[in-house]
């Protein structure tokens, strides 16, 4: 059998076992294993497995995974992501729509110190939610601002996704960070621009907020509580862009600092302090078994060529516009019917060798890809977030996915800005 096809009936083989709900850190190890050992024989593949392994664990980066999900996880179980939201509205919440956009704002904020989507859109479940239906908003519409709100965490480090992309590629963390920030702001100001014409399309779904008002001591009182939030922001991206520290040890600081607010402010009990410490576990330790079945995989397919013959395909494409495109539709299409990460892990280590030959800066290719999984997150019918939230507010699955549609269409629109103008992404960078 030709090689490159024992790389393309692998690729076949996981998508389907993938699609059978088989959990993807297992598949990519099995398949990397055994594809190795029909090529160099099974011993060769048992130190393969071994090595990679233990080098990319081993490897000083990866600990940033671990200290940035238990900032996050640090943030969003004591309650300090709440008080985030509870000032924002106070400032906000009586223009009209004006809780829908202090919940977004609060997303962008919260995202900034957390990373993780879910954790993001379930904390916003929690405070924003029940106050948009209090205060009679359209539940398609609350919803979905909470579903959507949640992504921009994905995008805006510490990202997850940037993490991932970081340590399969070999690209600098702290840079994929920095090109997180004006896209993450300008998905904001997006998402914020369609709640207001929603709110002027469809006046019934979101009511007038003029007794929703406070006095500007109460506002001024509330933004006491979001201190240990923007201390998070500024010592994280003034430490990277500053050079003072890696991502890695702007991960362990931000950790040290979210723990120790946590506890002067006496937010972190013994209760909530074992379960963020097991939730962090919980998480990192899927993260850590996704990305070592990545590297075995990736090591499988580079050893059968198909990256390189993939590679070789799309340049015959002679138009890098068409190319980015197809690469776009192929998200689409997965996101369809597999979860975010399962397609992260597929589709990197041969998209990655491809952008290269196609001479797209590594950096902004990364940003592209994670707007990509962030666009995952809320696509009917595999949407994380979209599951997420319905779960936590009780809204149907099927209202919600009329109420991210507006959502999905700024989603859109924020994915050809980037690809148009890479600036918006490299302009911190560079």
């Amino acid at each position: 059998m030709n090689i490159v096809l024992y790389g393309a009936v692998a690729v076949a083989l996981l998508l389907v076992l993938v699609f059978f709900k088989m959990w993807i850190g297992a598949a990519l190890i099995s398949i990397g294993f055994v594809g190795y050992a029909m090529i160099y024989g099974f011993d060769k593949s048992v130190i393969m497995v071994a090595s990679e392994a233990f080098s990319q664990i081993g490897n000083y980066s990866f600990a940033c995974v671990i200290l940035f999900t238990y900032m996050g996880c640090i943030i969003a179980g004591t309650g300090i992501g709440d008080d985030m939201f509870n000032t924002v509205d106070k400032w906000l919440g009586r223009i009209r729509g004006g809780v829908a956009i202090a919940s977004t704002v609060s997303c962008g904020i919260f995202g900034a110190v957390c990373g993780s989507s879910t954790a993001c859109a379930l904390t916003m479940s929690k405070v924003a939610y029940p106050a948009m239906k209090k205060l009679g908003y359209d539940d398609r519409l609350s919803a979905a601002t909470v579903s959507s709100g949640g992504t921009i965490g994905f995008l805006i480090p510490p990202s997850i996704g940037f993490i991932m992309y970081g340590l399969i590629t070999e690209n600098s963390i702290a840079k994929l960070f920095l090109a997180g920030v004006m896209p993450g702001i300008v998905q904001v100001i997006l998402y914020i621009i369609v709640i207001v014409i929603l709110s002027k399309v469809y006046p019934g779904w979101i009511p007038n907020n003029a007794e929703h008002r406070f006095t500007l001591k109460e506002k001024i009182r509330s933004t006491k509580d979001t201190w240990p939030i923007f201390l998070l922001i500024i010592v994280i991206i003034t430490g990277l862009y500053g050079g003072i520290f890696t991502a890695t040890e702007a991960g362990a600081t931000g950790a040290v600092i979210a723990l120790l607010v946590a506890a002067l402010s006496k937010k972190l009990t013994k209760k909530n302090f074992l379960s963020v410490t097991v939730d962090t576990a919980k998480t990192t330790g899927q993260v850590v078994f996704l990305l070592v079945g990545a590297y075995v995989f990736s090591r499988f397919l580079t050893v059968t060529r198909l990256p390189e013959r993939m590679t070789e395909l799309a340049m015959g494409i002679e138009s890098t516009v068409l190319l980015m495109v197809a690469i776009c539709v192929l998200y689409i299409i997965l996101g369809m019917f597999l979860d975010i990460y399962s397609i992260t892990i597929l589709t990197i280590p041969i998209l990655y060798p491809i952008s290269r030959a196609a001479g797209w800066d590594a950096i902004w290719f990364g940003v592209i890809l994670v707007k990509l999984m962030q666009i995952g997150m809320v696509s009917p019918p595999y949407g994380t977030n979209l599951f997420v939230t319905s779960s936590a507010t009780g809204v149907p699955i099927k209202e919600l996915y009329r109420g991210s549609v507006p959502f999905l269409i700024a989603d859109i629109v924020h994915l050809i800005l980037l690809i148009a103008i890479p600036q918006i992404s490299l302009c911190l960078v560079h």
